[in-house]
């Protein structure tokens, strides 16, 4: 999940409940990915998902789609602090498998074998974050999740993120009150020894010169950490949007001085605006969403070389029919294991009937084949709820 700076934030989503999905292709220079958003309440017959060939012609020499993992999961988390139940769906028809009832997550990631999970969850009513451990069998039914021997992370938790095989994890912990200090850090297993980087700023709950603007992302070896983060002045205004990688292995010191710039823009203008990137399985790639500029309402799914800022190729560019999710800090990329396929939910579409429900866009993305599919996900009423504020997701 993501949260942008107070400076851009605008209109948080609305709860993820009960979902309808079907599948609409569009042309692009992504691939399809055979993934999908279900029912947490699925009516009888739900989850029947139909899969969808885009109607573009894959690149030339690109190789054929590879599917990917059975299952994925995800949690509808809602403000700071909120705690979401912990989905798992079925990757090619969108069917609710499992929910699991005894996970009440606040953060969420996914080893490279697309099975075993790392949950956080709040330790009571404390501020701290407890991690623990879950794999799903071969039908996709979650095990009995298993605390990590690991001590508590101090704080309120804004992402996490996992190696490929689990045993580096990273995230980003605010403070427990407005000022104080929050920072990035990593998680060496199962020694437990960790490593901070602080002046960070946290949506204006924790202050520093530099403001993460999205999710966390590790490498698959564990060795770097990539976020997209804004360069603010003295005075906590942005001048600056930017991916940054820190190298796990660097020492203790402020994210500003550890971590090197990948990719940057100046801001203003607020148009492209970064909201997400993530790296790669083997660190050479930084993928990013951004919205353009108006009308349009276009949200953008590029691919940039980590080592030298440059474009490598757009993905997609995807039309916005109601609100790009983008201008709420919210379009997280999500990877397989492998690096070859992303799930993106992108935009919403909210009802002039304020009891009716939204409409979700999640733009489905097989990197190496040059075809876009999205899934149009309805959304109920809130029925007075307090809305979330986005989605994790781990495949």
């Amino acid at each position: 999940m993501s949260r942008l700076h107070p400076a851009v934030a605008s209109r948080p989503c609305r709860p993820f409940l009960t979902c309808r999905v079907t599948r609409v292709a569009i042309t692009g220079a992504a691939a399809l990915a055979l993934a999908a958003c279900g029912a947490l309440q699925p009516p009888a017959g739900a989850g029947s998902g139909t899969a969808v060939t885009s109607a573009s012609a894959p690149r030339s020499g690109a190789r054929a789609a590879v599917a990917p993992p059975s299952f994925f999961a995800d949690i509808a988390a809602g403000p700071l602090g909120g705690r979401g139940v912990l989905q798992v769906r079925d990757s090619a028809t969108g069917q609710l498998v499992a929910q699991d009832q005894r996970v009440q997550a606040t953060g969420l990631a996914a080893l490279a074998d697309g099975r075993t999970f790392v949950v956080a969850e709040p330790a009571g009513n404390s501020c701290a974050t407890r991690l623990y451990r879950l794999r799903l069998n071969d039908r996709g039914q979650p095990g009995r999740p298993s605390r990590l021997q690991v001590p508590e992370l101090h704080g309120e938790l804004w992402s996490l993120a996992a190696s490929g095989n689990g045993r580096v994890l990273g995230y980003a912990v605010s403070g427990c009150s407005k000022g104080d200090r929050g920072y990035i850090g990593v998680l060496h297993l199962p020694s437990g020894r960790t490593t901070h980087w602080g002046d960070v700023n946290l949506g204006g709950v924790s202050q520093g010169n530099v403001a993460l603007n999205g999710a966390v992302s590790l490498s698959a070896n564990g060795r770097l950490l990539a976020f997209p983060a804004f360069g603010l002045s003295a005075s906590s205004r942005i001048i600056e949007q930017a991916v940054r990688l820190l190298p796990t292995n660097a020492p203790p010191g402020t994210v500003a001085r550890r971590s090197r710039i990948a990719w940057s823009r100046p801001y203003p203008p607020y148009r492209p605006l970064l909201v997400a990137a993530t790296l790669s399985p083997g660190g050479g790639t930084l993928y990013t969403c951004a919205t353009l500029r108006q009308p349009g309402h276009a949200v953008r799914l590029s691919a940039y070389r980590s080592t030298t800022g440059r474009l490598r190729r757009t993905l997609a560019t995807l039309a916005v029919t109601g609100s790009p999710l983008a201008g709420s800090g919210y379009c997280p990329i999500a990877l397989d294991g492998a690096g070859r396929q992303m799930l993106v939910p992108y935009a919403i579409r909210y009802s002039r009937n304020p009891g009716a429900g939204a409409e979700l866009s999640i733009a489905e993305v097989a990197i190496s084949t040059g075809q876009t599919a999205v899934l149009k996900v309805s959304l109920p009423g809130t029925g007075g709820m307090e809305p979330a504020t986005g989605m994790s997701i781990a495949w």
